[in-house]
Order: structure tokens, then sequence, then C-alpha cells
């Protein structure tokens, strides 16, 4: 099939976490007046989000066109079936240690590559190491830091805290005498004198007139408490007289005694050690066009930070604004060029901004309080009517021939209450635990007897059965003893209530939810939670804490990671989409509709569009604008 009236270009924007229903409430505010008139001329409609609502899979579905069991990014942690350790499934590993894409199933952006339509895919989640042929790719979501890692921060203070600090960040002593003070910074790792280990480059400080003073590479400056450092360029000698660059900025929170945190060292736009971008030199591009360096790791803001309290609400929501004045650049830089084929830009601050501060929007939470909600409550509309104005100068540079998709991974909603699925299957005997210290989690599975385990949780609400011939040390029999098993987990889970409020909304067979080749790989159940239930951070680990249910008192408040069907994303466009009238469509349909616009075939496998078998083109909503 094919249209008669088709687009010179396509253009979709991700703004990730745009919840439908917040949009909704903001809209009758009056303050989302441009999202408001693309849903007035074209189609606004809840893009439901396939399980389990986590950003890898939601992203990865919706450029793929098709369910996690053909692309098989299935949540944001999974595990060696040979060894039980976690890893994290934003890439795989490659030959020689070296990361390869998560997925090889053609996405939109391959679609329009192969028939030589130009293709810029900025920040697109899990494309780290680029994979599009044919495409320019800024690495998104997944992309590491200098070191090959997905970034920490260091804490530099003068006076260690009780315990060593606790958070997951490292904590370093700094001594200073006569006002002076030097540090080491941590770059890659080389191979020194046969032994492996971190390049480091020196940073002087001073202290006087109540700032703090660097130097470090020839470069200088000054804090006062509060302040953020520009980008500073790192210098780390390597072997055989190779040298790798890197960013990282600086924010003082204290100047006496200090407390300084330095960002983890992001790979350098200018002159990438790692391939964070493709083609070779399209990094340095956007550096270029926006006057300097930016951030380059696939989670810049930095929330460990924030939820560690070593970074103020204030400093993080201004790293937040300084991330996305930088996207917004990268985005007016591709508009400025854009005459065909397909443009993606997506804008991910809103997540990490809904994440920490929804204990101010959310009254019943355990950490609301209601004069930093005077002060800082509004910051998360305040955002998303920032998104609102991106959106509108989009509408005003594409033109008529342009079809735009604006669209989300999922939604948001409060997260007070954590859930550990292995306490709870610790407690249900599926999960056998070592006799250990009951304030040591165990994470990791450390304290895990697997010769009397039956199953076991991962992940953000993941369980497996521990197989027989799958899993190293499995017991369980294939086939119907693993099937029964599974069905009497996912009879108690359903039936789960904390304190007498329900807990499990749903919980979904592999087979019921995934279709494809990849589909074996997946966990054999998804614990669908009720908001405001989340995954607990140990047993997402492999940990097993002492209780099922706790209050959930860190900054990071709200989340996702609950049943899909709580939490849809939105797609608006300027087109009139029959396939979306009427009620929330599968986010799997936007990678063929965006095919069909260009007047392209979509991939083998990809879910139908939403044009729904119709030539509706010439009546497109962008002529309004």
């Amino acid at each position: 099939m094919s249209f008669a009236n088709t687009v010179r270009k396509a253009l979709v924007i991700g703004i990730d976490g745009l919840d439908p229903n917040l949009c909704r409430a903001l809209a009758g505010q009056g303050k989302l007046p441009h999202l408001s008139r693309l849903a007035a001329g074209g189609t606004f409609a809840d893009l439901a989000t396939v399980n389990p609502a986590q950003s890898p899979v939601a992203w990865t579905c919706l450029a793929t066109g098709t369910n996690p069991g053909v692309h098989g990014v299935y949540d944001f942690i999974v595990r060696d079936p040979a060894t039980y350790l976690p890893r994290l499934s934003l890439t795989k590993p490659g030959s020689g240690g070296t990361p390869a894409p998560a997925y090889d199933t053609p996405t939109f952006f391959d679609v329009a590559a192969q028939t030589g339509l130009p293709v810029t895919a900025v920040r697109w989640p899990v494309t780290y190491p680029p994979a599009f042929a044919g495409a320019k790719v800024l690495s998104g979501l997944g992309a590491p830091d200098v070191k090959g890692r997905l970034g920490n921060y260091v804490q530099y203070v003068e006076v260690l805290p009780a315990g060593g600090g606790g958070g997951r960040g490292r904590v370093e002593r700094v001594p200073f005498g006569d006002g002076r003070a030097r540090i080491a910074i941590e770059g890659p790792v080389a191979l020194v004198a046969g032994k492996r280990s971190p390049v480091r480059t020196e940073m002087e400080l001073t202290r006087h007139d109540g700032r703090l003073h660097y130097a470090v590479g020839g470069q200088h400056g000054e804090l006062a408490p509060g302040e953020w450092s520009p980008y500073l360029t790192l210098s780390f000698p390597m072997a055989e007289g190779r040298l790798v660059t890197g960013v990282t900025r600086l924010f003082c929170g204290r100047l006496e005694p200090l407390e300084l945190y330095c960002g983890p060292v992001q790979v350098d736009p200018r002159a990438p050690n790692l391939p964070v971008a493709a083609p070779e030199g399209y990094a340095a591009e956007l550096a270029a066009a926006l006057g300097g360096p930016y951030s380059t790791l696939g989670m810049p803001e930095e929330t460990k930070g924030l939820t560690d309290g070593v970074v103020t609400d204030e400093a993080f929501l201004a790293f937040c604004d300084d991330v996305t004045r930088e996207r917004e650049a990268m985005l007016e830089h591709e508009l400025g060029r854009f005459a065909e084929g397909l443009l993606s830009v997506v804008f991910d601050t809103s997540d990490r901004i809904q994440h920490c501060f929804w204990r101010y929007h959310d009254p019943s939470h355990p950490l609301y309080d209601p004069v930093a909600a005077a002060r800082l409550g509004p910051v998360i509309e305040t955002h998303l009517a920032r998104m609102d104005a991106m959106v509108g100068r989009v509408v005003e540079a594409a033109g008529d021939d342009t079809a735009l998709f604006v669209c989300s991974d999922h939604g948001f909603c409060s997260y007070a209450r954590s859930f550990d699925a292995n306490a709870w299957l610790a407690r249900a005997g599926y999960l056998k635990l070592k006799p250990h210290d009951p304030a040591d989690n165990g994470e990791l599975f450390k304290h895990v007897d697997w010769s009397g385990t039956r199953a076991y949780a991962l992940g953000f609400g993941s369980i497996y059965c521990n197989l027989a011939g799958r899993e190293r040390s499995g017991i369980v029999a294939p086939g119907q003893p693993a099937r029964e098993l599974a069905d009497e987990i996912a009879a108690r889970l359903s039936q789960l209530d904390d304190a007498g409020t329900p807990a499990v909304a749903a919980v979904h067979r592999k087979e019921d939810i995934y279709g494809g080749a990849k589909a074996s790989d997946a966990p054999d159940l998804v614990v669908g939670l009720r908001p405001p239930y989340r995954m607990a951070w140990t047993a997402a680990i492999g940990g097993a804490s002492a209780e099922v249910f706790a209050d959930n008192r860190q900054k990071w408040s709200g989340d996702h990671c609950v049943d899909a069907s709580f939490v849809p994303g939105v797609l608006f466009s300027n087109l009139p989409l029959p396939g979306a009238a009427g009620g929330a469509v599968s986010q799997t349909r936007l990678a063929a509709t965006v095919c069909r616009v260009l007047g392209l075939a979509p991939a083998a496998g990809m879910e139908p569009d939403l044009f729904d078998g119709r030539d509706a083109l010439d009546d497109r909503a962008s002529r309004n604008y």
C-alpha cells in the first residue's frame, strides 16, 4: 500500500514522561496553548505503553514499531542466567568487552535512511553505540561517560561525614594548607607498567575573599557557594602518547569547610574518545553550533547527587535548565537546515524533574513539605510549559510540508511506597536465603541459596523462575511445572495487600503480552504495581530487605514503573489520525505511521499505522498554522 499524498518532512519530538492527564489539566488552565492547538486541529491521544512502562522498553517500542518479544528489550536491568548477575539493558555485551547496540530490529530511522532520505536522531534513548546506517545520531539514554560507564559524581570535602557518606557517589577528603589544596580527578583506565589503573588530572583549589578559586589545564575560575562552574575540559594522557579529553562541571555546596561536587567526567563532544555520535564529527559539529561543549552522558541531570543531598534542589534545577537549553539549541540548529527527510529530537529533562519533584506535586507523599511546595511545587508545570513553548517554535519553523508528531514514552505517578519482591518471595517460600545479618540486604543475590530457590526478582518488575537448563543452578523443571509455578506466584501476588491496600494491579505472563522470536528471553512474570507502589531499589539489583513494604523517603518521588495501564504516554500530531480516534492507541503503531507519511513502506514486523488504510494527508491540520 502507498499513499497518494505524502510529505517531504517528518518531525518527531519526544518529551520523556509527558503525562496525558497532566496535559489535560494544564491545557484546561490555558498553560499549554501550542499543544492544545495541535489537539484541536489534528490529534491528541493517550499512547498506551507496553509493559513494563520503562524508558528503554518504551522508546525502543516507539522506534521499532514492535513489542519486546521482537526487539528484546524488557527492563532497565536484566540478568545473565549463567551467573544471575544483573546488567543494564541499554547495551549488549560485544566482542572484546566493547558494548554493542541493545537491539537489531529495524526502526523508522533505518527505513528512511535506507531510501537515501536525510535522517537525524538527537538523543533518542538506547542508541549507544549508534547503529542507524546512513543517519546522523547523537546518542541518548545509555551513552557512557569518558570511562565507558554511566557516570558517578565525586564529592570533595574537608570534613568526612559520619559513616563515610553512604551515597552513590564517591567521597574524598581534601586537606587544605595555607588556603590551598589539590584534588585528583579520575579519567579512563590505562595500562601502565603492566597494571590497569585510572589516569588522573590535578586541579588546584584556593580560598579567599569568600570564593573558591580553581585552576586546571590552563582554565581558571571562581565559585561562590551555590554556584555551578562552566564546562571544564580535563586532559588525561594515556598510553602511547594518546590524549583523552573529558568535560565536567563543579558545584560549590559550601566553602568552609569545603563541600565541592564534581560531576561525572563526560565524553568531550569536540573530541570523543567513545562513539557517542555518528558519523564521526557530528558531535563536534553540534559543539561548534552551540559555541562549546555540552552534556553527552545518557542521563546528565545529576539525580544521584540530588537524592544523596550533595546537590540542592535549586542547583539541580539550574543544571536541568542548562541541559534543556542545550537541547533547544540542538533542535534549532537542525531545524535551520531541515529541508526533507526525518528529524527527531528527544527532551528528557521532563522525566528527571518529575522523578525528583513529585514529592511537592503529591500532598500525600511522605516527603511532602507545604513550605517547600509553595516555593518549588510548580516546577513540573513550569517545565512542561517550557516544552509547550518549544513545540510552538517547532510548529512555526516546520512549515506546511511537515508531518509533526509529539510523543512520550510513558506518563507519571507518585512513588510513595516501595515493594520488595525478593523479600516477599523469601517469605512466601520461593526464594531461599542463607543465614545473614538482617541489616545486609545482600544485593547481587549475595545471600541467595540457589539450590533451594524456585523464583527470584530483578529489575523494576521482572520475576524469573529458577529454571533448570536455563539458569546456572536452576531447579524448576521446564514445561508444565514452570507454568504452574508462575501461575501460583501470579495468583498470590494479585491478592497481595499492604495493610489492607491492594498493591498489585496485574501480574502478566510473558506468553500473554509478548510475541516474537525473542519472547523466550523475557522474564517469566511482569509485575504491574498499582500507584503509589514501585519496586524497591534493593530488589531491582538482586537484594532482599527486611520488609516487604516501606515508605519511600527519597527525593526520587515520582515514577512510572507501575502497571502500564496507569501511565500511558501521549501522542500529538498536526495530522488527523483516524486510528487514534476514540481512545488510547498502542505506542507500537507510531513507527509505521512515520514511515507512511514519508511515502515509505514500513519494515516487516512493524505494527499497523494510524491511518487505517486512508489517504488523508491532504487534509492535514498543519495548514491551520
